[in-house]
């Protein structure tokens, strides 16, 4: 009795040892399973045939402040080549789910799939992120994920004016060396009995980070044959692109920190834990530059604490 019950307190929410972590039950890769397609986003607008680049925002369903923040904020920059949408699972919530539709008729750049939208599920809304992007942008060169608790600099090259013929592309902020939470307290707790190994495959912030079409469709090729694990960053650019044989990068425009809202830096694509009030700061702001402001703007190293926080030393540097 005292195992069992030692064993239960140790357990993942939703993703118990008898239940399946097959990814292709969740994201049934045969069928359209979208309540809200999110079609309009890549389709022609004026003189763009496509966007060169969608940036898929992660958003709980209750975020309609953070989703509004964002389309007033970064969301605005005038970049015919890139559009943002918004990837959702479902609620319970029947109001709810009302005022979500009723912000997708006015928006028309919400995806909403049906998944129970959870912390631990974030993994499932990234395959489906892959899923939507390859069904619904046939003609988008690059994919970026990210959440929406970050301002994004969508006017860097890197982001904006990559070629279309660029392959293999798969960048942001690189953690490499990183070993399982085995911290049950820990909102990044990962047992065993989902992953075994002693390090992580290097991988990239969930914060934000970019890919070629060709390597999105890598990915969830991969993904589809890979037993989820809950975090979404570490499966989708770490265990399966290791298994797809591509590579993750470091490209330095790429942060997990938080690096102000007095400023817009203009070398950094992302700033993190950003509230709705904070991004429309940064808004203001983003015409001042960081160079001319103190040290406490600029990037900082990669701290020990939160989500990446056990990443071991080595000889390899995190290229």
């Amino acid at each position: 009795m005292l195992f069992s019950w030692h064993i239960f307190l140790f357990l993942v929410a939703g993703w118990e040892v008898n239940v399946t972590r097959k990814t292709r039950v969740y994201v049934v890769p045969d069928n359209e399973t979208s309540l809200i397609s999110g079609l309009q986003v890549c389709q022609p607008q004026g003189d763009v045939t496509a966007p060169n680049l969608v940036v898929v925002v992660c958003s709980a369903p209750g975020h309609i402040e953070a989703r509004h923040a964002i389309r007033e904020t970064w969301a605005r920059h005038n970049i015919s080549s890139v559009r943002i949408a918004f990837i959702l699972g479902i609620t319970t919530n029947v109001s709810l789910q009302a005022l979500i539709e009723e912000e997708n008729d006015g928006f028309r750049d919400i995806i909403q799939e049906n998944f129970m939208d959870t912390y631990n599920n974030l993994t499932v809304k990234s395959v489906m992120m892959l899923k939507w992007f390859i069904r619904h942008c046939p003609h988008t060169h690059y994919l970026m994920k990210t959440d929406d608790d970050m301002f994004i600099n969508t006017t860097l090259g890197m982001t904006t004016d990559t070629p279309v013929n660029m392959t293999r592309l798969l960048i942001g902020s690189l953690i490499c060396r990183a070993r399982p939470i085995i911290d049950a307290n820990s909102k990044w707790y990962n047992p065993k009995y989902m992953y075994s190994k002693k390090f992580y495959p290097n991988y990239l912030s969930g914060t934000g980070y970019v890919m070629s079409r060709d390597v999105a469709i890598k990915l969830y090729r991969s993904a589809l044959s890979t037993s989820l694990i809950h975090l979404e960053d570490v499966f989708i650019t770490g265990i399966c692109a290791a298994k797809a044989g591509v590579r993750p990068r470091n490209h330095p425009i790429f942060t997990y920190q938080h690096v102000g809202i007095n400023c817009l830096h203009p070398k950094l694509a992302t700033n993190h834990r950003l509230s709705p009030s904070q991004l429309r700061t940064a808004w203001r702001n983003r015409h001042t530059n960081c160079t001319m402001q103190s040290s406490t703007t600029t990037p900082r190293p990669h701290s020990n604490h939160g989500r990446h926080a056990n990443i071991v030393p080595s000889r390899n540097t995190c290229q």
